[in-house]
């Protein structure tokens, strides 16, 4: 017993010792870190008594201006935060060879749904990248917009019994079953109807993508660290019922428009393309290989879920923002009454692109609620800090901290309020090229950004040419954001009340 005692405290004080050099490596690289407690390194409250944005903002103010990074610990895993604007535009665009890859945990033997083109690296990233962006060409989105338009008579007519009950809106959950249903119709032919049932079995999913709590936040994050471990456990990274029933809602929409030769304008023709022929109609390129029925279900997912969950918080936002705002409301109302005055009163593809002032509310929005806080991206080769004299080691994670430096007052002052003349262009032209960052930036921008702000403008132009909107009191303001979730989420919810123009 005594022997095993022994064994046991001499194991412990190793890893003791381990875990105390581990938090260390910052400082002997000379580049000031928050300091971590063992065993969660900075991560301790993340999803109890802070979000994950606010553990980056500390970090962020922590050594603003005397560093242009800071060092983090996850467990005991190094992180590096980028401080800087300049060394941000280096590493997402100029150095973007060297840092190429987000460095998320990807698992294709146990999960074929992680295999999607947000997580995966390398050579096959760019393979897919280069075939899948013909989707999102302004010829494609366009072709898209007769569809975004039906489900948007859908979406208005939905607040009707609201506004004859007098009741409030949940305005959160109507935005989701908007775009629930666009992305599920435009990427897969879909028929969601969310918005009639208020709900569906695909938001339910949504949920557990995207609502984790503390324990599924920290599992996250230690499987992203630990990915060899991770796999050699055969560890998912998402949860169970998620593939269960995703995969084979995209297996049989494939077998079903292969057995009956449907072809459609929309993201899963493309995929089932890639995976018969290995290229798409009218590229030149030969195709490198076949995507799976696995790979397809894969990209499908990222696209459905990423693609309705970012543009329902925007746009769950930025209608409260204007519901709060009136005079701010109005004038986007007048555009809007303006604009559509001179294309017959209809809502087409050309009149949102005049809309110009609203672009700056949703700019304003994305701003305020960015829905992807960080980016992230790991080194692929040793990576030199001139200004510090360090040469970062390879596999360094590298987070650059978007909501951070869309809330700094130094370069959005008083940055809490809602002010859309922010991005009137002299103010744009103003700031550091690299201030605001809703979509990243580079050549691992976000793919769908264009569709998701043409839905999200759609949705407001909708309301606001027919709807006057306001708060409802069971709205808790100013919003208290969640700070379990990794999207931003007001606690309580967003309530509206509507009537008509």
């Amino acid at each position: 017993m005594a022997l095993w005692l022994l064994l046991l405290i001499a194991v412990v004080s190793l890893l003791y010792y381990y875990v105390r050099r581990r938090y260390s490596y910052w400082k002997d690289k000379g580049i000031p870190q928050l300091e971590p407690t063992i065993p969660l390194g900075n991560l301790k409250g993340v999803g109890s008594t802070r979000s994950f944005a606010e553990l980056l903002d500390e970090a962020y103010q922590r050594f603003l201006g005397q560093s242009p990074v800071t060092g983090m610990y996850f467990l005991t895993s190094p992180i590096l935060l980028v401080t800087d604007l300049d060394l941000a535009k280096q590493m997402l665009v100029k150095d973007f060879h060297r840092f190429h890859d987000r460095g998320m945990y990807v698992n294709e033997r146990d999960d074929p749904l992680s295999g999607h083109l947000f997580s995966i690296g390398g050579e096959r990233w760019r393979y897919l990248r280069n075939k899948l962006s013909p989707t999102f060409t302004s010829g494609k989105i366009k072709s898209m917009f007769i569809t975004i338009r039906e489900i948007g008579d859908e979406f208005l007519a939905s607040f009707d019994k609201y506004i004859d009950q007098d009741e409030p809106i949940d305005i959160k959950l109507l935005c989701q079953c908007f775009t629930c249903d666009v992305v599920g119709s435009c990427a897969f032919g879909l028929q969601c109807n969310s918005l009639k049932n208020e709900g569906s079995k695909l938001l339910d999913i949504g949920d557990k993508v995207f609502r984790q709590g503390p324990l599924r936040m920290i599992y996250s994050i230690a499987i992203g660290i630990f990915p060899s471990l991770s796999r050699a456990l055969r560890l998912p990274a998402l949860p169970g019922e998620v593939s269960s029933f995703f995969r084979p809602l995209v297996r049989s929409t494939v077998e079903h428009r292969e057995r009956n030769a449907i072809e459609r304008p929309d993201f899963l023709n493309l995929l089932i393309q890639l995976k018969n022929k290995g290229t798409v109609e009218d590229d030149s390129q030969e195709g490198l290989e076949k995507l799976t029925l696995d790979e397809v279900s894969a990209q499908a997912f990222v696209f459905f879920f990423a693609g309705f969950e970012t543009s329902s918080t925007t746009l769950s936002f930025a209608l409260f923002e204007l519901a709060n705002n009136a005079e701010i409301q109005e004038r986007v109302r007048a555009e809007v009454l303006e604009k559509l005055k001179l294309h017959d009163g209809q809502i087409t593809y050309d009149a949102l692109k005049e809309m110009t002032y609203l672009d700056q509310v949703i700019n304003e929005t994305l701003r305020l609620y960015t829905p992807v806080p960080q980016l992230m991206r790991v080194s692929n080769e040793p990576y030199h800090l001139p200004t510090l004299n360090v040469t970062l080691d390879k596999g360094t994670m590298v987070f650059i901290p978007v909501h951070s430096y869309h809330h700094d007052p130094a370069i959005f002052p008083d940055p809490k309020r809602f002010d859309p003349d922010r991005f009137a262009p002299e103010s744009i032209n103003s700031r550091h090229s690299y201030a605001f960052l809703p979509f990243g930036e580079g050549p691992r921008n976000c793919i769908g950004m264009r569709f998701g702000l043409l839905e999200v403008k759609f949705g407001i132009v909708q309301l606001l040419s027919k709807l006057c909107l306001s708060v409802d009191r069971r709205t808790i303001v100013p919003l208290k954001l969640s700070k379990s979730s990794g999207f931003p989420e007001a606690e309580g919810g967003i309530w509206l009340k509507a009537s008509r123009v």
